[in-house]
This record gives structure tokens, C-alpha cells and sequence, in this order.
């Protein structure tokens, strides 16, 4: 199907739901539990009309939000229930994370085995690369260290030192949970399941003291530098999102067919995201305003050009071997022409973080970034939230309050010393 009928069959399915619910076939009404109407809800309409990566969040937050609500009836919840959820996520070991590092002894143990790193992942039933994050001493899921353990003969306490992480939830993830308890249930009273929805009347944590990670413009200059030196299977992609600003997604996405070198343009049009269990997959932007033609810098047409020649030369060396898809001309492959994976570049940012000493910085902190220097450059708001694709100018404005304020400030200083 093409992408227009996808979108009419999807339509056509949830008017179809809509009018089941509305006619009684579909049993969700005010006595329904909740947490039947929450699986009702992803099952019948969050799979029709959400993205994966919102049904994957959802799915996520249900699982809390069910131990907590989930024996409510749909016309017995109330606000004071859902405000008493938003408290205990700011209650102190509410995580309920805890995580494992392995004792110095554990490479000895694993070689006691007689098998190869691969082979004992398998027997672990985790993956090589979990195996590996514990060889080097980072924490692991409490989880994979019982696998780890069991593999070998031996309790998890004679391997690792566990550690639960007691902090509270942060702001923004409350807001996340809430997010996802109001779209259930404002499709709940849509469907006149109830007469209102009770998570309007909660009150959430301000998110006011959040401050975007970005680098000040002495740092993204020496990051520039120091990329340099890096191949340019990394180096390209790093500099181009510093250039442009883009989400990781629409990076990763970005096809030739949607440049204009000439006029130094690029359409974000798609999007590449992983979600586990479904794996990597192309969407469409995250909103409409996603969707959008965005002017770019003569120095990020030219690592683009850079690229091009590096990837054609790749193409041309590796011959029949050469695993670009047909009809995916994707920008930001690796050597045998496979898009990046989504995470690959984000671990790879970590790494060269790490050992340049940089200040700390993601691959999100680049497009934190870019607004950052355009706004110190006293770009108007309302442009620099066109080029990041913010639904508003507010939004903007909210994200890099603190960043407006500084560049006000030195404005200000300028201003004094003319008089």
C-alpha cells in the first residue's frame, strides 16, 4: 500500500472502533477497569494511530500506571487518585532500578568456562555486548548479572556489587506518565466512557529548572577540531546535526534525494527510529511542522559533498558486496551502505566525549546547540524555532529560556558600554 492509503486505512479503522464503542459492540463504559480499557485503548487504537515509538513509551508507563490505577473503575477515578500517582513518582526509590558492577574476578571466572565471549553470552541467554559493558565495569541491569551468575555456577552477591538508584523520577518523566494517562482517558471520554477526564485537574512538577545540555561556542569550535582527526564515517554526521540542528531521527533519515546542494536546502521528510522488539524502521517526521525545508550553512553543503565522494568510493571498492537497498539512497551509511543504526551514533558520540575530554554532551546536545549559537547570534525566535520544528515559537522559548536570558544580558552589557 502506498503511504496515502496506509493513512486512509488507518483512518477508516479508527472511525470503525470509534462507532463499535459508540453502538455497545465494544464493551468499554464507565464500569470498565482501567486497566482493561488501557489494553482495549493500545490494542484497538494505539497500534492504528500511534506512532511506535509513542506505543513503545505507552507501553512502558502503563506498567506503572496500571500497578497504581489499574483496579479503578473508569467513573470511580477521580483527580485525587491521579494526583496521589504523581506524588509517589516523586517519592524517594520509587525507580525501582537497580543495577549490578562486576567485581575485578569476573574475566576470571568467565574464562573458567572454556568458551568464548560469544558462546557464554549465549549460555547466558544476554547479549555479547551486555557481557562486554560488565567486563569493563559498568553497570548492568540487576537482571542480565543473575543470567551472568547463573551461568557460571554461583550467586550474583559473590560476582557483583548491586546498587539501587534511589532518586526520585525526574520532572519530565512525570510528565511523560501523564501524558500518557490523559490520551487514554480523554479517548475515554471521547467515546463517553466518562463525562470528563480527571487528569486534567492534577497538578504536575514545573519543569521550569530544566536546562537543554548544550555546548557554548569555544567548545563546539574545539569539537569541530577535534573531529578532524576522526573517520569520516562518524565525523560527517556529527557535524552536519551540529550545522543543522536536526533530531537524531531525521538525521539518520535524510536521504540525497532531499538536497539541494546548489541552493544549500534539505527536506526533512522522514525519519529513522529503533524501538525494541520492532526494530529500525522509516516514519514520518514527529509532527507536522517536522515537515519542514530547512537553509543550511556552505560549510555543512561541503561535508556533505565530502561524504558523497567517500560513500561512492565505498560503493565502487566493495562491489557486489555493497548492501544499500534499492530505491534508499540514505545519506549516512557505513562502509557496505547500511543505514547507521540509531544507536551506534549515539554510542559513538559517548566514546569520543569521553576521551576528548569534552565537556558532557549527546547527540541531542548538538541540536541544543546550534539553537544555542543562534540564539547568540540574535537570530529571531520565531526562525530558530522554524529550523528545529517546534510546533511553537513557546516551546522555543521555554526550552532555551536560560539561554535567551544570557544572550539578553550580554546585549545589554554591549549597550552600556556604548553610552
Amino acid at each position: 500500500m502506498t503511504s496515502r492509503q496506509v493513512e486512509k486505512e488507518l483512518n477508516r479503522q479508527i472511525v470503525r472502533f470509534e462507532e463499535q464503542v459508540k453502538s455497545g459492540s465494544v464493551a468499554a463504559d464507565g464500569n470498565t477497569w482501567f486497566v482493561d480499557f488501557a489494553e482495549r485503548y493500545m490494542k484497538d487504537y494505539g497500534r492504528l494511530s500511534l506512532k511506535p515509538t509513542t506505543q513503545a513509551n505507552y507501553t512502558r508507563n502503563l506498567v506503572r500506571i496500571n500497578q497504581a490505577i489499574g483496579h479503578i473503575r473508569l467513573k470511580d477515578l477521580t483527580p485525587m487518585h491521579i494526583q496521589a500517582f504523581y506524588r509517589n513518582l516523586q517519592e524517594t526509590g520509587v525507580r525501582q532500578h537497580t543495577t549490578a558492577t562486576a567485581a575485578p574476578g569476573l574475566a576470571e571466572q568467565i574464562a573458567q568456562q572454556h568458551m568464548s565471549k560469544s558462546a557464554f553470552s549465549r549460555k547466558a541467554g544476554i547479549t555479547h555486548q551486555t557481557v562486554s559493558q560488565a567486563l569493563k565495569g559498568s553497570p548492568i541491569d540487576l537482571e542480565s548479572a543473575e543470567k551472568i551468575a547463573a551461568a557460571i555456577g554461583t550467586e550474583v552477591k559473590a560476582l557483583f556489587t548491586v546498587n539501587a538508584d534511589m532518586k526520585p523520577l525526574a520532572p519530565a518523566t512525570i510528565h511523560s506518565y501523564h501524558r500518557t494517562l490523559s490520551s487514554i482517558l480523554d479517548k475515554a471520554r471521547a467515546w463517553k466512557c466518562i463525562s470528563q477526564n480527571p487528569a486534567q485537574g492534577a497538578t504536575l512538577p514545573s519543569l521550569a529548572g530544566r536546562k537543554a545540555r548544550y555546548l557554548d561556542e569555544p567548545d563546539a569550535r574545539r569539537m569541530l577540531q577535534l573531529l578532524q582527526a576522526e573517520p569520516i564515517k562518524w565525523r560527517a554526521p556529527i557535524i552536519f546535526d551540529l550545522l543543522s540542528g536536526l533530531r537524531r531521527a531525521e538525521l539518520l533519515g535524510l536521504r540525497w534525494s532531499d538536497v539541494d546542494m546548489d541552493n544549500g536546502v534539505i527536506h526533512i521528510v522522514q525519519t529513522s527510529n529503533y524501538v525494541a522488539g520492532t526494530g529500525v524502521y522509516v516514519d514520518t517526521p514527529k509532527t507536522e511542522d517536522s515537515d519542514r525545508y530547512l537553509k543550511v550553512s556552505r560549510t555543512a553543503v561541503m561535508i556533505l559533498v565530502e561524504f558523497k565522494r567517500w560513500q561512492d568510493e565505498m560503493r565502487s571498492r566493495v562491489g557486489d558486496a555493497w548492501e544499500g537497498t534499492p530505491g534508499d539512497d540514505r545519506i549516512f551509511t557505513n562502509e557496505v551502505g547500511c543505514p547507521l543504526f540509531p544507536t551506534s551514533i549515539t554510542q559513538w558520540m559517548r566514546k569520543f566525549i569521553k576521551r576528548t575530554g569534552l565537556p558532557s554532551a549527546c547527540v541531542h546536545s548538538l541540536r541544543h546547540t546550534y539553537a544555542s549559537l543562534l540564539i547568540a547570534d540574535r537570530t529571531p525566535l520565531v526562525v530558530v524555532s522554524n529550523n528545529l520544528g517546534h510546533a511553537q515559537v513557546s516551546t522555543t522559548s521555554d526550552i532555551y529560556s536560560h539561554v535567551i536570558a544570557s544572550a539578553e544580558a550580554k546585549a545589554a552589557q554591549v549597550t552600556d558600554q556604548c553610552h
